[in-house]
């Protein structure tokens, strides 16, 4: 039987690395600290090689809850949509698989959006800690 050290560590080497890992998807026994606060990353368009500039910038043993969201402004002030509930990531994570995830979020959303919109891309996220 596996020790709770060891589960943990096994779940934090998973994330999102196969599947997307909602943050509904965290053991029972696992508790997540959320406390710090929310930041935004904005995205120039939208492609892996940014989502894989984003999960490579995320220091070892840092684990980050996202809410990728899309609206017409970099402004805090105007409403944006999110396009799925929260998932956790680390720098182990696949940027493929996050990217095709929320490719396929956004063509199944059914927002009608005229294309000559101008549609900014982001991550909401904050550091968390599993303990």
């Amino acid at each position: 039987m596996q020790s709770f050290i060891e589960i943990k560590y096994i779940f934090k080497m998973n994330l999102t690395t196969n599947n997307i890992t909602f943050l509904r998807h965290v053991p029972s026994d696992i508790k997540v600290d959320m406390r710090t606060g929310w930041r935004h990353h904005y995205f120039d368009g939208f492609s892996i090689g940014e989502v894989f500039s984003f999960i490579n910038s995320i220091k070892d043993d840092n684990i980050y809850l996202l809410i990728p969201l899309f609206s017409n402004s970099q402004s805090l002030q105007i409403p944006t949509l999110n396009l799925s509930e929260p998932f956790l990531v680390n720098n182990k994570s696949n940027p493929a698989l996050i990217t095709q995830f929320i490719m396929d979020q956004w063509k199944s959303s059914g927002f009608n959006i005229k294309q000559d919109t101008l549609i900014t891309f982001s991550f909401k996220w904050k550091r968390v800690w599993l303990i």
